[in-house]
């Protein structure tokens, strides 16, 4: 009798499309079992997710309702679900941590973590991790540390159970996108997501992240913008934007683009900057993901301004986090089409096999 393959879900739940990828491994080699996405198609200024500022809730019932849409279309096999978090509703913090063993920083970082997470520690779900290759009893350890308010996990817990799932984690969207590319090497990378609501900047060395930080000018500002300056309805600045992006044909729609898109190319390149200037270490690969990231013209832009200021050297690629996984030559050129938007869902969909 065969032995039954372990499988792992992940689904990202965004502001405009909610993305699930499910994955088995065969082997050594990882197959693609599933895939899809359910694009709200909501007015800009009408997110899919209410959130208040104290505890960044999602909403329950509506994404509730678009996930058994998707569930019940697609037909995933997983009884099991890992979910991510947004930038918007995780708390990041690096800092040092004295030499002790992992058992002694496990007691210990509660109390470190007090100085820098707004909130109490009774309301908050707390991890960490270490930012170098091991923990030392000897010297200093370098710490990343992740805080979740309860309020949120115990809400995600609840479109698992209204979605017939169970669930498996919660996870940041930062350390899911670093699994979802190759970045074990010596190179610092820095991994910028571009989605619907906010914009998303990780540095990773050495396959340790080493640097969040996420700011809210993204792709809606893109099509806010078109429709404002043109006046055209918002829907229709979307498909506008999609359509056209930085083309030449249409330069009016490429101007107005390209003026929102220097905004973040110039505030992803302050990040760099400032991690170059602590750690004293260069960035030398930069990915683009997200929904933006397959807009027409993207990666030239980037790569005009990058290479025009002091990262010249920095070699820009678009995300292919699909790249080793395997899957029906049919859906190939659905699948590099894809590549960019799936990168956070196939992030969560791999932790199921992670040691």
């Amino acid at each position: 009798m065969n032995k039954k393959r372990s499988i792992g879900l992940g689904i990202d739940i965004g502001t405009k499309v909610i993305k699930a990828v499910e994955i088995s491994k065969k082997n050594k080699q990882f197959l693609l079992e599933n895939y899809g996405e359910i694009d709200l198609d909501f007015a800009c200024e009408y997110f899919f997710r209410s959130f208040n500022k104290k505890d960044f809730n999602p909403d329950v019932e509506n994404i509730s309702k678009a996930l058994n849409e998707l569930l019940k279309e697609a037909k995933f096999k997983s009884n099991f679900v890992v979910f991510s978090l947004p930038d918007f509703s995780t708390f990041f913090a690096t800092f040092e941590m004295p030499p002790m063993s992992k058992k002694e920083i496990d007691s210990a970082i509660y109390f470190e973590a007090r100085k820098y997470i707004p909130l109490p520690l009774s309301d908050i779900v707390l991890d960490w991790q270490s930012m170098e290759n091991k923990i030392s009893e000897k010297d200093i350890n370098n710490v990343l540390v992740m805080a979740v308010s309860k309020n949120t996990i115990n809400n995600y817990q609840k479109i698992a159970e209204n979605i017939g799932l169970k669930l498996s984690a919660v996870e940041p969207e930062a350390i899911s996108l670093k699994r979802s590319f190759d970045v074990s090497s010596d190179d610092n990378v820095c991994l910028v997501e571009i989605g619907f609501q906010s914009t998303n900047v990780i540095i990773v060395d050495n396959d340790f992240v080493k640097t969040t930080f996420s700011f809210d000018i993204a792709g809606k500002d893109l099509t806010l913008t078109l429709a404002e300056t043109l006046n055209m309805e918002i829907s229709d600045a979307e498909k506008l934007k999609i359509k056209n992006g930085l083309s030449s044909e249409n330069t009016e729609c490429a101007t107005i683009i390209a003026s929102i898109l220097t905004l973040i190319v110039e505030k992803v390149k302050r990040v760099m900057k400032e991690y170059q200037l602590k750690e004293n270490k260069k960035i030398e690969q930069m990915i683009l993901s997200g929904g933006t990231a397959r807009m027409i013209g993207i990666i030239k832009f980037f790569e005009d301004i990058i290479k025009s200021s002091e990262f010249s050297e920095v070699k820009l690629k678009l995300a292919e986090p699909f790249k080793d996984i395997e899957y029906p030559t049919i859906i190939d050129e659905k699948i590099r089409k894809s590549n960019p938007v799936f990168a956070i869902a196939l992030g969560e969909a791999l932790k199921k096999f992670e040691k």
